[in-house]
């Protein structure tokens, strides 16, 4: 992927549970400090989308009664957004019972239409068990997957899923949702759009396999994620600490200064989530970016890219086959001039620098035809040429020679085809003139057509023998 220094947005703010965060307070954490921070950030501060990309998968049976505050407050917020995650299969204990599944039809704030022409897409199997009471109390729910390349690379992102016969958003488009006020989407082959005619939000998509979080291969609908420009060593967006949001709420409601003031998250689209390393639980990504980059961070990026309305998009494959064809053709033939060399390099640097422009304003992803590959398949191509070229080249030569010269004499000039030159080369060879006697007494007494035929049937005599010793016959003269 194509990494450019474009700078995220400020609509965009991370909270992050960080290695501070975890030092002050160690995990797991009761629930009421998520209850207290969801109070700040849309209560206090006005937030104005809330996205909690930590699962909750089973009820705190140390804080029990803070975990009923907390599932009791759910239902009180009206900007935040839930993350559940899809299983490829549903032989496993932890699965939500077919019963429950149902109700994420309700806690969606997004109605996908479909209006592919093949509408047939593998869908998951299964949903993640969730505690019955989070699931009931929250008001919506999103998908938190993030797809890996099969080198563990993250380079795409799944703006929708399909749980059984439905289309359900990712946290990304959820939250630009609720962030818009869009509600309604249209999915059509190789387009997501927020219009009917994808004049507003348009996303393009790709169905086909891939490999999800865990590692199951799995089939999907993906588009290319446009990267920003890093600001410290886990993020591109702004982001703060979560035990700083927590204490600030905390400074608020005692009548303090908050170290983190209100108006940091107003009417901004808040992700709060872990970025933590493998002590507690990975929630760092390999990216083209950033080698580890927060997971909060990649759904705010695809929130980024929604918001920009700007996607990379693949170059058709058959323009790349043609341009590569076009290069290596040059390439092979090459020239003998340092001139023409020269010129060849610089029209070709040009063109590199026209297309290096044509991608950064239209967002355009070449596919890896790799040009290590192609520096490696010269040295085949020039001598595939060569023996092409020839070849041909010596077809001509037979062709014409083979009239006036012996086939043994035609191998070797052709076989020997670099070493022609102006001017010939010095070599031993044997000289017979051949005169047939009294031919001009003969001749003078004979009829034409009596004289071609005594000459003819001399020369089917004599040629053959010439051949056979790898003779020449350099020409034929008249009486003179």
């Amino acid at each position: 992927t194509n990494i450019r220094n474009v700078k995220s947005s400020d609509e965009i703010v991370l909270v992050e549970i960080d290695k501070k965060s975890l030092t002050q307070r160690s995990w797991p954490w009761s629930r009421d400090l998520f209850t207290d921070m969801f109070n700040y950030l849309e209560k206090e501060a006005g937030a104005k989308c809330i996205v909690f990309d930590n699962l909750i998968l089973y009820p705190d049976s140390y804080y029990e009664e803070e975990d009923k505050l907390f599932n009791k407050s759910l239902k009180s917020f009206d900007t935040l957004i839930n993350s559940y995650i899809l299983l490829n299969s549903a032989n496993t204990a932890n699965v939500l019972p077919e019963q429950y599944s149902d109700i994420f039809d309700e806690k969606s704030n997004i109605k996908i239409i479909d209006k592919r022409t093949n509408k047939y897409l593998p869908a998951y199997k299964a949903i993640i068990n969730l505690p019955k009471d989070f699931l009931y109390n929250s008001k919506y729910f999103a998908s938190s997957i993030i797809p890996e390349d099969n080198d563990e690379i993250v380079r795409e992102y799944m703006p929708v899923v399909k749980y059984k016969d439905k289309i359900y958003p990712s946290l990304a488009l959820s939250a630009y949702s609720t962030f818009t006020g869009i509600s309604t989407y249209y999915l059509y082959d190789g387009n997501l759009c927020s219009e009917e005619d994808c004049s507003g939000l348009n996303i393009p998509v790709q169905e086909k396999k891939g490999r999800d979080y865990i590692g199951n291969n799995v089939y999907g609908i993906y588009n290319n994620i446009r990267w920003y420009k890093p600001i410290d060593k886990f993020n591109t967006h702004k982001s703060y600490s979560a035990i700083d949001v927590l204490l600030s709420y905390y400074a608020y409601k005692g009548g303090k200064t908050p170290k983190i003031k209100k108006n940091a998250f107003k009417n901004k689209i808040v992700i709060l989530g872990l970025n933590a390393d493998k002590d507690v639980w990975e929630r760092l990504s390999e990216t083209p970016i950033l080698k580890r980059l927060a997971d909060v961070d990649v759904h705010a990026t695809a929130i980024n890219n929604m918001l920009d309305n700007k996607y990379y998009t693949h170059v058709k494959m058959s323009n790349i086959f043609i341009i590569t064809a076009i290069f290596c053709l040059f390439l092979i033939r090459g020239f003998k001039s340092l001139k023409n060399n020269i010129l060849f390099a610089s029209i070709l640097s040009l063109l590199y620098f026209i297309f290096y422009l044509y991608e950064h304003f239209t967002y355009v992803i070449a596919p890896p035809v790799s040009p290590i590959i192609v520096i490696f398949f010269i040295p085949l191509l020039k001598k595939i040429f060569k023996i092409i070229t020839t070849d041909k080249n010596s077809e001509l030569i037979k062709r014409a020679m083979g009239k006036y010269m012996s086939k043994d004499v035609m191998r070797k000039v052709v076989s020997n085809l670099d070493k022609l030159k102006l001017g010939g080369i010095r070599t031993n060879v044997t000289i017979l003139f051949v005169d047939i006697r009294n031919f001009t007494q003969i001749s003078e007494k004979l009829s034409p057509q009596d004289v071609s035929s005594i000459l003819n049937e001399y020369f089917s005599v004599i040629e053959p023998i010439i051949a056979k010793y790898n003779g020449i016959v350099n020409k034929y003269m008249g009486d003179g």
